[in-house]
């Protein structure tokens, strides 16, 4: 897998690259995107409520989805564990898991 980093616009491959393809999702809104419009992470639409423990869950469980959406192309990721955590700006969100029998760990803001 290659991708281009979105944070300063370098080549990357393996499991850089798809680091920065679950963040290009978790950040995405559905619908945001012209052709594809069934890409992206429905938890975006949810970060005006309140946080509470509640709302935590529900991003994680839409975070999920996001992640084992085939319409997201992120094909042989499995998640094993996903945690969203209130910060002062939204949630980060925390993905355990792996990627073609490589163990993967990575963090997004949204």
């Amino acid at each position: 897998m290659i991708a281009i980093d979105q944070d300063n616009g370098l080549t990357v491959t393996g499991i850089s690259a798809l680091k920065c393809r679950i963040k290009r999702v978790l950040t995405t809104q559905v619908t945001s995107r012209i052709k594809r419009r069934t890409f992206g992470n429905r938890a975006v639409d949810r970060l005006g409520n309140n946080q509470n423990p509640a709302e935590a869950m529900i991003i994680q469980n839409l975070s999920i989805d996001a992640l084992t959406n085939e319409q997201n192309g992120l094909t042989g990721l499995t998640v094993s564990q996903c945690q969203a955590v209130a910060t002062a700006t939204g949630f980060a969100v925390a993905v355990v898991g792996s990627w073609q029998g490589e163990p993967l760990t990575t963090s997004v803001s949204l």
